[in-house]
């Protein structure tokens, strides 16, 4: 079995999002087409054969672009995560006889935020403002919500079920099936994996679904430890609730059998204090995987003008760090931030940022105080 392109969820996973998009995974550039009324067309369908004998003869996949980003820029991408899975990995696939063994479902966009990396597909809080500032929003209805009941016929056959959003703590379909796997008895041989935005703690009959499956992982989407650039850059969330919030998942893994984890999304808005970040997290004994951001591709770390990106690369270099892993995590996103020159990108960053920070009563200037020569040059700025 070739590895060196293979990846085990292309024969065992797929991703479908609130507005009914199939893909081979959260990651993969561009889709597959639109669910059907069996999920499993498109898991058995042309376009995923085509896929499968490509990385069997060891060719390149250019929709798995985002993966071989970070292998070259030494990050331990989700295709090699997942190949090395004890539950899901090569060695338990049969390469001839593919099977839906996990999905991951953004089951809706409903959210309790209006994140500025996001879009409206996975947030409905940013419908109306894509709207006025291009009348192209990203979903083509304001709500969208997926057939949570295509979901159970491959019920039976889960391993891991990945929960996000919009915010999947608010989601009512998503406990719908939960009750659903828990009334039918395949609840001990499933793991959930959530992605949430810390702003909502389950209630105690939430906690007692948890308790029937197998394993909980509850993934943190926490982006800055400082106050002002957090409340920026995730619209609606208020820092002293996420602190709290944090803490009493942490506690929460004394009670059941669930593990808490982080995924910062690293863009321009945060990536300057990214040590301090993954060091509050160290200290609260939360693994962290910190990962760049693509889209919107004017708020990726490579559209920084040299000078910035000389000044975070000195601070990451020079920086005292007590972890080793907290240490490699800023050294990967330093080499990709200098990797590419995006810096023509920068006028959509200051168009919509300035758009933004109208619309919200904002100000990038006051929140990030280090980037204020970056601010000065700004032709939209307006003093």
């Amino acid at each position: 079995m070739a590895r060196d392109t293979f990846c085990s969820m292309i024969w065992n996973h797929q991703f479908i999002d609130g507005s009914g998009r199939v893909k081979p995974c959260c990651r993969f550039k561009g889709d597959l087409g639109k669910l059907q009324e069996d999920i499993s067309e498109t898991f058995y369908s042309d376009k995923m054969e085509d896929i499968r004998k490509k990385m069997l003869n060891n060719e390149f996949v250019p929709g798995c672009l985002r993966c071989w980003n970070e292998e070259e820029n030494g990050k331990k991408s989700l295709r090699q995560r997942y190949n090395q899975h004890n539950k899901l990995g090569w060695e338990t696939i049969a390469t001839d006889t593919p099977k839906i063994e996990w999905l991951e479902l953004a089951i809706s966009n409903d959210c309790n935020l209006a994140c500025r990396m996001c879009d409206s597909r996975y947030s409905h809080r940013l419908y109306d403002e894509e709207v006025e500032y291009n009348n192209r929003p990203y979903s083509k209805t304001k709500k969208t919500k997926m057939p949570i009941e295509s979901v159970f016929p491959h019920v039976p056959n889960l391993k891991h079920l990945k929960i996000t959003g919009g915010e999947p703590l608010i989601t009512p379909d998503h406990w719908r099936l939960l009750d659903y796997i828990i009334e039918t008895g395949h609840a001990n041989h499933i793991y959930l994996n959530y992605s949430t935005n810390c702003t909502v703690y389950p209630k105690q009959h939430i906690i007692d679904r948890w308790q029937e499956f197998e394993y909980i992982e509850i993934a943190l989407s926490l982006d800055s430890v400082v106050e002002k650039e957090n409340e920026y850059l995730r619209y609606g969330t208020k820092q002293e609730e996420v602190f709290k919030n944090i803490e009493r998942f942490v506690e929460l893994q004394n009670e059941l059998n669930l593990h808490v984890i982080a995924r910062p999304t690293i863009t321009v808005l945060n990536v300057y204090h990214l040590p301090e970040t993954l060091e509050y997290l160290d200290s609260m004994n939360i693994k962290h995987n910190a990962t760049h951001l693509d889209h919107p591709s004017h708020l990726s770390v490579t559209v920084l003008p040299d000078t910035f990106k000389e000044m975070i690369s000195k601070k990451f270099e020079e920086y005292n760090y007590k972890s080793d892993i907290t240490r490699k995590s800023c050294e990967y996103i330093k080499n990709y931030m200098n990797s590419s020159d995006n810096s023509l990108m920068l006028h959509e960053f200051f168009n919509h940022t300035n758009f933004l920070d109208r619309k919200r009563y904002q100000s990038f200037k006051e929140s990030y105080p280090y980037f204020d020569s970056l601010w000065e040059s700004n032709p939209y700025h307006k003093s």
